[in-house]
């Protein structure tokens, strides 16, 4: 008697349409491939939450939901479906998504077009693309050693 295997329907792709089968043991197009030792490791995948504190010894990248805070040595970029609400202090930070509460890097902090920031933004460097959006304060001065 042989038994029968069940598997479930693919999840529906970004756009809305069926995302194709992919074969056991092979890549999924449709989703970014592991960070490698040196690259950005994703800390909050998307479709997860995270609650609490987060950190991070190197370049992070969060796609998912996280209230709290994340301090981080290196980069922390915010993937345009990431929502996040508390904290951030990291060397540089880049925002495509949605941000609540204080964002503090010792370099620069960059807004993607697709940024929604609400609160205080601290940085020696700013940039922000045409496009984005934020609600609140933007203090920049220079880094210690940096005249």
């Amino acid at each position: 008697m042989s038994e029968s295997v069940h598997t479930p329907p693919p999840a529906p792709a970004r756009d809305g349409g069926p995302r194709p089968r992919v074969a056991p043991g092979r890549p999924d197009p449709a989703r970014p491939a592991p960070a490698a030792v040196g690259e950005v490791a994703v800390a909050v995948d998307a479709g997860a939450r995270f609650e609490g504190v987060l950190a991070c010894p190197k370049d992070t990248r969060i796609e998912g939901c996280l209230k709290g805070e994340v301090n981080a040595v290196g980069r922390v970029e915010l993937g345009v479906d990431a929502r996040v609400e508390g904290r951030i202090e990291a060397r540089e930070i880049v925002v495509a998504g949605h941000f609540d509460g204080l964002l503090a890097a010792s370099h620069a902090i960059e807004l993607r077009e697709t940024a929604r920031v609400t609160g205080e933004l601290r940085a020696p460097g700013l940039s922000a693309a045409e496009g984005c959006v934020v609600k609140g304060r933007c203090r920049t001065a220079a880094a210690e050693g940096r005249g």
